[in-house]
């Protein structure tokens, strides 16, 4: 792994972020962009430093010098002329070259002196002589000429790096003055600023520190940065036509300033050169643009064309990254150094392993049959359906499913529709921190990150990382217990019978998964009988033991508070019953397919309408559903993921407004939501979809006109996402009281709470009239969509 990748270890920072990291990564950037700066002047005539100083961006999918030429041309273009009489004008910037090498054809004295030997008349000598000393004149005006050329470029290389030098706000805000200095900024300032927010704007989860880090890394170069990004997140689905990457080469050209209203103009060209990429790059690549480049240039960003891809701007890229990091190694070699880690990459990194862990656990889901998951497992899965175990991640997460399900019955079985969305994020956070454990237990010399990096690779399987492990040469903990590790991780995971999931993982949970797995490698999914056989089994061999701590007897207060979120989770599920319904009803109407729902696995009911943000009158769901007509025992015919947006309003269903489509590919990356991020909900959106959260609201942070930055967005995120506490309205939910000690303790100490907290108020405000209906009422309202 090693050799195909670059691999970052964990530094300790104070606070969180390494600012002195930052800075110094901002600076390495800014010295590679001012060296891009430097080659392309040379390159281009003097004639268009003024085009380039306003809009000759790095940024773009070509190489930086290239993005540099062709944005100074399209911007010159674009300029108010007409076409041809731009390219008239570009061709006249050659005239003086061409006047320099007319003068050195000038006859030489010696020349002179041979016509006057012939006899000519005085006149006419004299003529000839006025012909050389003119020619002397013009000889020495194409020098200084020349002269001033250098002197313009050397002028326009000093303005570029002495502006960089001021204070940079690369996250941009309308608070302070920070547009108006990155305005008064050089233009490689502003291409920086423009390179972060695209990374920032394609990668879920990247902070501006991180986006430095890894620029400085790939030397500033846009496509080398993305691949290495995806290189070490383990995924490899940029493309050019990736309408993500649309989105943030916009906001990119949006926070650099980019002179309006050409920014739709920098965009349809880049795509267009990217498309043209062979010819463009032969283009560009000259070391002088002489003037038939020029004409060519401008006639292929301005005539329209077939978009089909000629070339890879992606390949070239990964070649560019090779040769990086061919020479990185070498010197880190002599120095006998190891690439540093950027502020944050752990963290983001663990976000990037939880959506790979997300997708797992959707598929485990499609592969329980609707009647199962519906009536039981519901509970199993979210309870203890961690995905760490001896066998796949999927077969980990069906059988400790059906195994909590089996040996630790509930007291009462009720049947649910929908899978509690935090419930599941959840239980798929401490999935990995159980992982981790596991690593870390086994291999001790693995620090968090390193193991968080191998389980990406190996798709969240503790086998994979084993074996990889081994093969690298890693040594295992010479006291290692298969038993003990897995009881280490259980623990670090918050599962409810650690010791008992640790027996049942080094003992029958292997041959049963095997079976399993067989079975799965025939049929993409289980039926009801297959389930049946499991639970049996295991039945048979694992009796459940009373645990030795006792729940507690709960208050009548906790009992209604408990009472009250099951009826408004039934109430809620209900409504959101009937929106789904209503949604492949729409669906089955416009595309003549239909579909039944076989659960729903995601909702964010606090959707707001672009530019209003008091009031949510819009949903985001996914849900799992099954062509009607198939059999719902038919294990070959898994569940297809959709992906709903609607209206939370009380319009009848049929007037309501439903974006419904299938995710048909869960291994290519989904397209971004501002909202469904910001809330840490773990909703998969279409990738060439329009809809609330895709679009404008990162076009707004990146103007600075919005209220949450991308600091802001990716922290906040993270907070809702790594969670491992108790959550009283979902717990309560699932509250067993044959089993569920920890939560009696919890709800018993919130009733207890909220009791002390009515009785001071009550003491505060003697003879005030109770408005607690009131609060109810309002609260109810707030959860009549809630998953």
């Amino acid at each position: 792994m090693e050799s195909d990748a670059i691999i970052i270890r964990r530094r300790v920072m104070s606070g969180g972020v390494d600012r002195n990291g930052a800075r110094g990564n901002q600076s390495v950037a800014l010295d590679h962009i001012h060296d891009y700066y430097k080659k392309a002047l040379h390159r281009l005539p003097p004639e268009l430093i003024p085009s380039l100083l306003e809009a000759g961006f790095c940024f773009g999918f070509l190489d930086p010098v290239s993005n540099i030429i062709a944005n100074t041309v399209s911007h010159e273009l674009g300029k108010g002329r007409e076409t041809n009489t731009v390219s008239d004008e570009l061709g006249n910037v050659m005239e003086a070259n061409t006047v320099s090498d007319e003068l050195g054809n000038v006859m030489e004295a010696k020349t002179v002196s041979h016509e006057l030997g012939k006899g000519r008349e005085a006149n006419t000598v004299s003529h000839e002589l006025g012909k050389g000393r003119e020619t002397k004149k013009r000889s020495r005006a194409g020098k200084e000429k020349k002269g001033d050329k250098s002197e313009s470029r050397r002028t326009a290389i000093s303005k570029i790096i002495t502006e960089s030098s001021k204070s940079i706000r690369l996250v941009p805000r309308t608070s302070d003055s920070s547009n108006t200095v990155l305005r008064n900024s050089s233009i490689a300032a502003r291409s920086l600023r423009g390179l972060v927010t695209f990374l920032t704007s394609y990668f879920r989860y990247l902070t501006t520190w991180d986006a430095l880090h890894y620029l400085s890394l790939s030397n500033a170069d846009l496509l080398v940065t993305v691949h290495l990004i995806q290189e070490v997140r383990g995924t490899h689905t940029f493309t050019i036509q990736d309408p993500t990457a649309k989105i943030a080469l916009g906001c990119a050209a949006i926070s650099a300033l980019h002179p309006a209203p050409a920014v739709a103009t920098l965009m349809s060209r880049s795509f267009l050169l990217a498309s043209l990429v062979d010819e463009a790059s032969n283009l560009l690549e000259a070391q002088s643009i002489s003037h038939s480049i020029m004409q060519r240039l401008s006639e292929l960003l301005t005539s329209p064309r077939d978009m089909t891809n000629r070339g890879s701007p992606v390949q070239q890229a990964i070649t560019r990254l090779q040769h990086m990091k061919m020479k990185a190694i070498t010197r880190l070699q002599q120095r006998k150094m190891e690439p540093p880690v950027g502020a944050g990459l752990e963290i983001s990194l663990k976000m990037v392993l939880l959506d790979k862990i997300h997708l797992l656990y959707l598929e485990a889901i499609s592969c329980i049959p609707k009647d199962d998951l519906h009536s039981r497992h519901h509970r199993g899965l979210l309870k203890a359906g961690y995905c760490y175990g001896p066998c796949d991640p999927v077969t980990n997460i069906i059988l400790n499913t059906i195994w909590y399900d089996t040996v630790f019955p509930p007291k009462q079985h009720f049947e649910v529709a929908m899978i509690c969305t935090k419930s599941l994020v959840r239980i798929e956070y401490l999935s990995l921190c159980g992982l981790v454990a596991y690593i870390c237990v086994r291999f001790p010399g693995f620090s968090v990150y390193e193991a968080m990096r191998r389980l990406l690779i190996c798709n969240a399987s503790l086998d994979s990382v084993i074996k990889m492990a081994k093969k690298e040469r890693h040594d295992e903990d010479i006291l290692f217990s298969e038993s003990v590790a897995y009881d280490i991780a259980s623990r670090a995971a918050h599962h409810p019978r650690p010791a008992a999931l640790a027996k049942f993982a080094t003992t029958m949970m292997p041959r049963v998964g095997r079976t399993l797995g067989l079975t799965r490698e025939v049929k993409r999914g289980l039926s009801s009988i297959d389930v049946s056989t499991i639970c049996r089994t295991l039945s048979r061999e694992l009796l459940s033991k009373k645990s030795s701590k006792k729940v507690q007897n709960l208050s009548s207060r906790a009992t209604k508070i408990i009472s009250a979120n099951l009826d408004e989770f039934k109430a809620c599920q209900d409504t959101i019953v009937k929106m789904v319904e209503a949604a492949l009803c729409r669906y089955a109407e416009q595309q003549g397919q239909e579909y039944e729902l076989h659960v729903i696995c995601g909702v964010n009911s606090t959707i707001p309408e672009y530019g209003v943000f008091y009031s949510y009158p819009f949903s985001h769901m996914n849900i799992l559903a099954r062509r009607r007509g198939s059999q719902n025992d038919d294990a070959d015919q898994v569940p297809t993921l959709f992906f709903i947006q609607c209206s939370n309003g009380d319009e009848e269903m049929q007037h309501k407004e439903f974006l419904c489509c299938p995710i048909f590919d869960l291994t290519k990356d989904a397209g971004r939501c501002y909202h469904c991020e910001y809330d840490g909900i773990k909703i998969i959106h279409p990738s060439s979809e329009s809809y609330i959260g895709r679009c404008e609201d990162f076009e707004d942070m990146a103007r600075g006109e919005s209220s949450v930055n991308i600091q802001g967005l990716v922290g906040h995120g993270q907070r809702k996402t790594l969670f491992d506490g108790t959550l009283e309205y979902e717990d309560s939910i699932y509250f067993d009281p044959s089993w569920d000690v920890d939560f009696s303790k919890f709800i018993n100490r919130t009733a207890r709470e909220q009791a002390r907290k009515e009785k001071l108020r009550k003491e505060q405000h003697p003879g005030s009239l109770d408005h607690s209906w009131r609060d109810k009422l309002v609260y109810k309202e707030s959860l009549a969509c809630r998953a």
